[in-house]
């Protein structure tokens, strides 16, 4: 694979299997403290067992942008840039004017006759893995885009790659999820571990399916295979997905208190800090866990009139990883409403609930980052004037969460893009 230029991209490694691991030597959450509790309503478990795939940020997602946001004319246009072979880049116009008119099955054909060309143009098979996924062909394409992607050095070209391979992996697991969903409604448990044991073969990394392979044993009362599961996960755990494995342990651990601990989250939503350090003083027992533990520590603070308004002179500070979670545990119901508006388009909803957000607790990064992003997105999309500085500005306050950082730079960059077209 050709060398990335530094700083580009996240370091990653492929295993054997071609799934895709971290290897930035960032500090991941610990399972000290950890305890499963036994399944006591089966019930509960089934209504809770739901698709997460597109609760994942997209792998390419490096300025915010959706797929087709970020490829108007489905990227062959970089594509045919970047092509140095003129047979290949007269058959890659051919396939644009192919595309443009909705033909992607000739658009297909198109690029085999460009593969058989020049075997070695990424750009060549990076179209024809985009015109499988197109077509629906979503395995067949992964596999092509991932050939494609060891054959570009273009920057651009391989994000472009990456987000093509975002999206086939994003379809090929919801697919499998809406199975998992039926097999666990109709409570066969054992099918639906083999069903996810199938996808792990082709997906050793893939952090959804080692979500619900923990989720199933947990639910036939395996609590020790449901452990290594969720140990197994956090060797992959990023950012976009640390929020769900903390879900799921949370799930698994809070057991006959889980009522008392959303309670006590429910009243620091609402500023009532002395009633949710009483609810939590009555589950002492979790002492240890570290997502109990982190909510404590952050009702007592409230109680005691600590926090650090954003806005205050002065840089922002890191926090700790731990109180960011705890801080997004807070605020999940507006940050997936933010970041589920943001993909629809509905940037103004979204917007009102960063506001939301902010005005229960200023200091959560993920959603200065989200607000920044869904401005950016309603800029894209709707051609409105933006305060780039107060863009800035919030993704300044988003370094509060280190997480972040790799976000926060890309886009950056589209805000500088963006000032740079601004008359």
């Amino acid at each position: 694979m050709p060398d990335q230029p530094e700083g580009k991209f996240r370091d990653r490694v492929e295993d054997s299997e071609g799934g895709l691991t971290r290897e930035d030597g960032r500090r991941r959450p610990s399972t000290g403290g950890i305890e499963f509790t036994p399944l006591e309503d089966m019930a509960d478990a089934v209504a809770g067992f739901m698709p997460i795939a597109d609760r994942l940020a997209p792998e390419g997602d490096f300025g915010g942008e959706s797929d087709a946001e970020s490829m108007d004319d489905f990227g062959v246009g970089l594509l045919v840039a970047q092509q140095k072979s003129d047979k290949c880049r007269m058959l890659l116009e051919r396939a644009q004017k192919l595309i443009a008119s909705g033909d992607w099955r000739g658009a297909l054909a198109t690029a085999d006759e460009a593969v058989a060309a020049d075997s070695t143009s990424g750009e060549a098979w990076a179209l024809k893995g985009r015109c499988l996924a197109e077509m629906g062909h979503h395995e067949a394409g992964l596999r092509v885009l991932r050939h494609a992607r060891g054959l570009v050095a273009d920057g651009d070209l391989r994000v472009m790659v990456l987000r093509l391979e975002s999206g086939c992996i994003r379809a090929i697991t919801r697919g499998l999820e809406e199975k998992l969903v039926k097999l666990v409604e109709a409570r066969e448990l054992e099918r639906a571990l083999e069903v996810v044991g199938e996808g792990l073969r082709q997906q050793p990394s893939s952090i959804v399916l080692l979500h619900h392979l923990a989720n199933l044993h947990w639910m036939r009362g395996d609590t020790e295979s449901a452990r290594r599961a969720v140990e197994e996960a956090r060797h992959f755990v990023g950012r976009e997905n640390v929020d769900l494995i903390a879900e799921l342990e949370r799930r698994f651990t809070f057991g006959p208190h889980k009522a008392d601990v959303e309670a006590a989250r429910l009243m620091l939503r609402q500023h009532d800090a002395k009633g949710a350090v009483e609810r939590l003083d009555a589950c002492r027992s979790l002492e240890g866990n570290e997502h109990y533990d982190g909510l404590r520590e952050y009702a007592l603070q409230k109680r005691g009139g600590l926090s650090r308004m954003m806005g205050a002179a002065g840089p922002v500070v890191p926090q700790a990883a731990s109180r960011q979670q705890t801080l997004r545990w807070l605020l999940s119901e507006e940050l997936k409403q933010g970041e589920d508006s943001t993909r629809s388009g509905d940037t103004q909803r979204a917007r009102r609930s960063y506001e939301a957000a902010a005005t229960i607790d200023p200091d959560c990064g993920a959603v200065y980052y989200g607000h920044a992003r869904a401005i950016m997105a309603q800029h894209r999309r709707h051609a409105v004037t933006v305060d780039l500085a107060a863009v800035e500005g919030m993704l300044q306050h988003a370094l509060i969460d280190a997480g972040l950082e790799e976000q926060v730079k890309a886009l950056r960059r589209a805000v500088v893009e963006a000032g740079r077209r601004t008359p």
